[in-house]
Protein backbone atom coordinates (compact mmCIF):
# COMPACT_ATOMS: atom_id res chain seq x y z
CA UNK A 1 0.00 0.00 0.00
CA UNK A 2 1.08 3.49 -0.45
CA UNK A 3 2.01 6.08 2.03
CA UNK A 4 0.02 8.64 2.61
CA UNK A 5 2.62 11.53 1.57
CA UNK A 6 2.77 9.43 -1.54
CA UNK A 7 -1.14 9.18 -2.02
CA UNK A 8 -1.31 13.25 -1.47
CA UNK A 9 1.68 14.10 -3.94
CA UNK A 10 -0.13 11.66 -6.80
CA UNK A 11 -2.75 13.97 -6.84
CA UNK A 12 -1.95 17.03 -6.01
CA UNK A 13 1.76 17.98 -6.95
CA UNK A 14 1.46 19.04 -10.88
CA UNK A 15 5.38 18.73 -10.84
CA UNK A 16 5.30 14.95 -9.55
CA UNK A 17 7.00 12.87 -12.44
CA UNK A 18 5.22 12.04 -15.48
CA UNK A 19 3.41 8.43 -15.15
CA UNK A 20 1.85 10.00 -11.88
CA UNK A 21 -1.60 12.05 -12.30
CA UNK A 22 -0.87 15.04 -10.33
CA UNK A 23 -2.69 18.40 -10.76
CA UNK A 24 -6.17 19.19 -9.30
CA UNK A 25 -8.40 16.51 -10.70
CA UNK A 26 -11.44 18.94 -9.44
CA UNK A 27 -10.54 21.45 -11.96
CA UNK A 28 -9.43 19.09 -14.33
CA UNK A 29 -9.16 15.19 -14.77
CA UNK A 30 -5.51 13.68 -13.89
CA UNK A 31 -2.32 14.97 -15.04
CA UNK A 32 -3.43 16.65 -17.96
CA UNK A 33 -6.90 18.78 -17.66
CA UNK A 34 -7.31 19.04 -21.15
CA UNK A 35 -8.64 14.89 -20.90
CA UNK A 36 -11.17 15.97 -18.64
CA UNK A 37 -13.58 16.64 -22.16
CA UNK A 38 -12.57 13.67 -23.39
CA UNK A 39 -14.03 11.52 -20.78
CA UNK A 40 -16.96 13.45 -20.67
CA UNK A 41 -17.60 12.82 -23.98
CA UNK A 42 -17.42 8.61 -23.44
CA UNK A 43 -19.01 8.60 -20.32
CA UNK A 44 -22.10 10.77 -21.47
CA UNK A 45 -22.33 8.21 -24.63
CA UNK A 46 -21.91 5.17 -22.64
CA UNK A 47 -24.54 6.44 -20.49
CA UNK A 48 -26.95 7.22 -23.12
CA UNK A 49 -26.74 4.26 -25.25
CA UNK A 50 -26.50 1.63 -22.39
CA UNK A 51 -29.40 3.43 -20.93
CA UNK A 52 -27.46 3.28 -17.43
CA UNK A 53 -28.97 4.77 -13.97
CA UNK A 54 -26.67 3.47 -12.05
CA UNK A 55 -22.28 3.07 -12.22
CA UNK A 56 -19.74 2.29 -10.72
CA UNK A 57 -16.52 4.17 -11.34
CA UNK A 58 -13.31 1.94 -10.38
CA UNK A 59 -10.80 4.35 -9.50
CA UNK A 60 -12.69 7.36 -8.90
CA UNK A 61 -10.12 9.57 -7.52
CA UNK A 62 -10.76 12.15 -6.40
CA UNK A 63 -14.28 12.31 -7.63
CA UNK A 64 -14.16 15.02 -10.27
CA UNK A 65 -16.03 12.51 -13.19
CA UNK A 66 -18.19 10.90 -10.81
CA UNK A 67 -19.58 14.30 -9.83
CA UNK A 68 -20.04 15.17 -13.33
CA UNK A 69 -21.81 11.98 -13.95
CA UNK A 70 -24.21 12.59 -10.87
CA UNK A 71 -24.59 16.60 -11.38
CA UNK A 72 -24.82 16.49 -15.77
CA UNK A 73 -25.93 13.33 -16.37
CA UNK A 74 -28.24 12.43 -13.56
CA UNK A 75 -26.88 9.17 -12.56
CA UNK A 76 -26.39 7.01 -9.47
CA UNK A 77 -22.89 6.64 -8.97
CA UNK A 78 -20.27 4.73 -6.68
CA UNK A 79 -16.67 6.07 -7.00
CA UNK A 80 -14.05 3.46 -5.72
CA UNK A 81 -10.31 3.79 -5.12
CA UNK A 82 -7.40 2.33 -3.12
CA UNK A 83 -6.37 5.67 -2.06
CA UNK A 84 -7.35 7.11 1.24
CA UNK A 85 -6.66 10.44 0.04
CA UNK A 86 -8.27 10.10 -3.27
CA UNK A 87 -11.32 8.59 -1.64
CA UNK A 88 -11.45 11.48 0.88
CA UNK A 89 -11.73 14.25 -1.72
CA UNK A 90 -14.51 12.00 -3.77
CA UNK A 91 -16.59 12.01 -0.60
CA UNK A 92 -16.78 15.43 -0.62
CA UNK A 93 -17.53 16.27 -4.41
CA UNK A 94 -20.75 16.72 -5.33
CA UNK A 95 -23.06 13.89 -4.13
CA UNK A 96 -19.92 12.10 -2.95
CA UNK A 97 -21.71 9.96 -0.13
CA UNK A 98 -21.25 6.97 -2.40
CA UNK A 99 -17.54 6.72 -2.49
CA UNK A 100 -16.12 3.44 -1.80
CA UNK A 101 -12.22 2.67 -0.38
CA UNK A 102 -11.28 -0.77 -2.29
CA UNK A 103 -9.89 -2.77 -4.85
CA UNK A 104 -10.47 -3.22 -8.26
CA UNK A 105 -9.55 -7.04 -8.16
CA UNK A 106 -11.70 -7.69 -5.60
CA UNK A 107 -14.93 -5.07 -5.45
CA UNK A 108 -17.52 -5.50 -2.59
CA UNK A 109 -20.48 -5.44 -4.42
CA UNK A 110 -22.85 -8.12 -5.53
CA UNK A 111 -23.34 -8.91 -8.74
CA UNK A 112 -25.24 -6.87 -10.84
CA UNK A 113 -25.26 -3.94 -8.88
CA UNK A 114 -24.64 -1.63 -11.43
CA UNK A 115 -26.14 -0.75 -14.91
CA UNK A 116 -22.68 -0.06 -16.07
CA UNK A 117 -19.14 0.34 -14.91
CA UNK A 118 -16.20 2.90 -15.71
CA UNK A 119 -12.59 2.23 -15.02
CA UNK A 120 -9.95 4.73 -16.79
CA UNK A 121 -6.18 5.11 -16.01
CA UNK A 122 -6.32 2.32 -13.60
CA UNK A 123 -5.26 -1.36 -14.63
CA UNK A 124 -1.98 -0.19 -16.39
CA UNK A 125 -1.14 0.36 -12.56
CA UNK A 126 -1.55 -3.84 -12.31
CA UNK A 127 0.43 -7.07 -12.45
CA UNK A 128 -1.54 -9.17 -15.43
CA UNK A 129 -3.06 -11.18 -12.82
CA UNK A 130 -4.52 -8.47 -11.23
CA UNK A 131 -5.54 -6.72 -14.19
CA UNK A 132 -7.71 -10.01 -15.32
CA UNK A 133 -8.99 -10.47 -11.88
CA UNK A 134 -10.57 -6.90 -12.28
CA UNK A 135 -11.91 -7.71 -15.29
CA UNK A 136 -13.59 -10.03 -14.52
CA UNK A 137 -14.99 -8.42 -11.91
CA UNK A 138 -16.32 -4.87 -13.40
CA UNK A 139 -18.46 -7.68 -15.84
CA UNK A 140 -19.38 -9.31 -12.73
CA UNK A 141 -21.27 -6.24 -11.30
CA UNK A 142 -22.35 -4.63 -14.02
CA UNK A 143 -25.43 -5.41 -15.75
CA UNK A 144 -24.87 -3.43 -19.35
CA UNK A 145 -22.00 -1.58 -20.25
CA UNK A 146 -18.17 -1.66 -19.14
CA UNK A 147 -15.64 0.82 -20.66
CA UNK A 148 -12.25 -0.03 -19.73
CA UNK A 149 -9.36 2.53 -21.15
CA UNK A 150 -5.49 2.62 -20.21
CA UNK A 151 -2.48 4.12 -21.59
CA UNK A 152 -1.68 3.92 -25.31
CA UNK A 153 1.15 1.34 -25.57
CA UNK A 154 2.79 3.52 -27.58
CA UNK A 155 3.62 5.97 -25.30
CA UNK A 156 6.06 3.24 -23.45
CA UNK A 157 8.45 4.63 -26.40
CA UNK A 158 8.21 7.92 -25.36
CA UNK A 159 10.21 10.50 -22.86
CA UNK A 160 6.68 10.10 -20.64
CA UNK A 161 6.96 6.82 -20.29
CA UNK A 162 10.95 6.20 -19.90
CA UNK A 163 10.41 8.62 -16.87
CA UNK A 164 6.99 6.15 -15.74
CA UNK A 165 7.52 4.55 -12.84
CA UNK A 166 4.35 3.34 -12.28
CA UNK A 167 2.54 1.59 -15.52
CA UNK A 168 3.27 -2.58 -15.50
CA UNK A 169 0.66 -2.79 -18.61
CA UNK A 170 1.42 -1.15 -22.11
CA UNK A 171 -1.04 -3.16 -24.22
CA UNK A 172 -2.50 -2.09 -27.26
CA UNK A 173 -6.24 -1.81 -27.74
CA UNK A 174 -6.62 -5.66 -28.91
CA UNK A 175 -4.37 -6.90 -26.60
CA UNK A 176 -6.86 -5.54 -23.64
CA UNK A 177 -9.98 -6.53 -25.21
CA UNK A 178 -7.97 -10.21 -25.72
CA UNK A 179 -7.15 -10.59 -21.94
CA UNK A 180 -11.04 -9.28 -21.45
CA UNK A 181 -12.26 -11.74 -23.45
CA UNK A 182 -10.55 -14.52 -21.52
CA UNK A 183 -10.93 -13.25 -17.91
CA UNK A 184 -14.96 -12.15 -17.97
CA UNK A 185 -18.04 -14.68 -17.68
CA UNK A 186 -19.90 -16.32 -20.67
CA UNK A 187 -22.64 -13.88 -22.26
CA UNK A 188 -20.50 -10.80 -22.62
CA UNK A 189 -19.01 -9.72 -25.74
CA UNK A 190 -16.14 -7.48 -25.66
CA UNK A 191 -14.57 -5.10 -28.89
CA UNK A 192 -11.73 -2.67 -28.90
CA UNK A 193 -12.40 0.65 -29.75
CA UNK A 194 -9.93 3.30 -31.34
CA UNK A 195 -9.41 6.79 -29.05
CA UNK A 196 -6.41 9.32 -29.45
CA UNK A 197 -3.77 8.20 -26.99
CA UNK A 198 -5.74 5.50 -25.28
CA UNK A 199 -5.80 1.87 -25.33
CA UNK A 200 -9.70 1.27 -25.07
CA UNK A 201 -12.52 -1.47 -24.83
CA UNK A 202 -16.39 -1.88 -24.38
CA UNK A 203 -17.99 -5.00 -22.68
CA UNK A 204 -21.59 -5.88 -23.87
CA UNK A 205 -24.21 -8.24 -23.62
CA UNK A 206 -28.41 -8.03 -24.19
CA UNK A 207 -29.99 -6.01 -24.63
CA UNK A 208 -27.46 -3.92 -26.04
CA UNK A 209 -26.66 -5.42 -29.60
CA UNK A 210 -23.27 -5.79 -31.82
CA UNK A 211 -23.80 -2.21 -32.84
CA UNK A 212 -23.15 -0.77 -29.95
CA UNK A 213 -19.27 -0.32 -29.89
CA UNK A 214 -19.85 1.43 -33.54
CA UNK A 215 -22.76 3.82 -32.27
CA UNK A 216 -20.50 3.87 -28.78
CA UNK A 217 -17.17 5.54 -30.95
CA UNK A 218 -19.26 7.52 -33.30
CA UNK A 219 -21.27 9.41 -30.28
CA UNK A 220 -18.30 9.91 -28.52
CA UNK A 221 -16.34 11.33 -31.16
CA UNK A 222 -19.35 13.87 -32.20
CA UNK A 223 -19.50 14.71 -28.66
CA UNK A 224 -15.63 15.20 -28.39
CA UNK A 225 -15.75 17.34 -31.49
CA UNK A 226 -18.75 19.54 -30.19
CA UNK A 227 -16.22 20.21 -26.85
CA UNK A 228 -12.76 20.99 -28.61
CA UNK A 229 -11.54 17.79 -27.79
CA UNK A 230 -11.01 16.44 -31.26
CA UNK A 231 -7.60 17.07 -32.59
CA UNK A 232 -7.90 14.42 -35.25
CA UNK A 233 -9.16 10.88 -36.28
CA UNK A 234 -8.01 8.49 -33.80
CA UNK A 235 -5.56 5.83 -34.92
CA UNK A 236 -7.41 2.93 -35.84
CA UNK A 237 -10.58 4.49 -36.72
CA UNK A 238 -10.72 3.40 -40.55
CA UNK A 239 -9.53 -0.46 -39.82
CA UNK A 240 -12.25 -0.72 -37.09
CA UNK A 241 -14.80 1.06 -39.00
CA UNK A 242 -13.84 -1.97 -42.14
CA UNK A 243 -13.82 -4.63 -39.48
CA UNK A 244 -17.47 -3.45 -38.42
CA UNK A 245 -18.84 -2.98 -41.90
CA UNK A 246 -17.81 -7.04 -42.99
Amino acid sequence: MSSPQFEEQYFEDPNFPPGLKGGDEVTGYGYFPDYFPIVEAQLSALAELSQAASLLDAGCGKGALAAYARQDLGLRVTGLDRSRHGIACAARSFGGGMSVRGDCARLPFAAAAFDAAWCNGVLQYLEAAAARAALAELARVSRRAVFVSNIAAAQRHTEWGRRDQLTRLYLRPGQWAAVAAAAIAPGWHVSAVPFEGEAAMVFWREPLNALFPLRFVELSLERMQRLGALRRSPPGLDEFYRRRSR
